[in-house]
């Protein structure tokens, strides 16, 4: 009888040994869990920051493009103007015209140049707020220098074919053979940054 007692208390005495092993184990075990959950979102946190960085970066980096290729455009166009379409003699039209439209495709070339910087911009700007004030600032204002860049281009381009087309009437009026074509672009007039107003457009 004794020992069947006995035997019943090393029985029950390692049934609860082995409960409070299990309550150990799963003890350890969920605090394993937490611990690795809690690593993992630091370790998120911490790339989603780097993420962020490396984006600012991007912007300032692809701003400062965008900002050299404003300048050019804005010294080129002077230059256009000085030359070009602010001193028209139709005596020398016909015979500058190739050298004109040359000068006009460089222009062009410029624009294209902004488009692409302008594009980037879109995908690094576009509903996202960053957490310095100054790459904010150029996420909000390439659009509206983009809209200028535009608008003050199709002006001009609009400019040099008014001057075409008078030059052309001027031939058939003397009646002369030595017409020239107008300069043919796909860009028009934009408002790119939505607010219902045509930044740059002169006419």
């Amino acid at each position: 009888m004794t020992k069947t007692i006995y035997f019943v208390k090393i029985i029950i005495g390692d049934t609860m040994n082995t409960r409070k092993l299990a309550y150990l184990f799963l003890s350890i075990s969920l605090v394993m869990i937490v611990a690795g959950s809690f690593s993992s979102f630091l370790i998120g946190l911490r790339e989603d920051h780097q993420r962020v960085l490396r984006r600012m970066d991007d912007v300032s980096g692809i701003f400062e493009g965008f900002s050299t290729n404003t300048t050019m455009f804005e010294d080129y166009r002077d230059e256009l103007y000085t030359e070009v379409l602010g001193n028209v003699y139709y005596d020398t039209m016909y015979k500058t015209d190739e050298t004109v439209k040359g000068k006009l495709n460089e222009y062009e070339a410029i624009v294209d140049g902004i488009k692409k910087d302008t594009k980037k911009l879109d995908s690094l700007c576009k509903h996202v707020y960053y957490p310095d004030s100054e790459v904010n600032k150029m996420c909000t204002n390439y659009k509206s220098i983009y809209e200028q860049v535009v608008n003050y281009y199709v002006t001009d381009i609009h400019t040099y074919n008014d001057n075409v087309e008078k030059y052309n009437a001027y031939q058939d009026t003397i009646k002369k053979d030595l017409k020239i074509r107008k300069y043919h672009t796909e860009y028009d007039y934009i408002d790119y940054n939505g607010d219902n107003i045509f930044d740059g457009k002169e006419e």
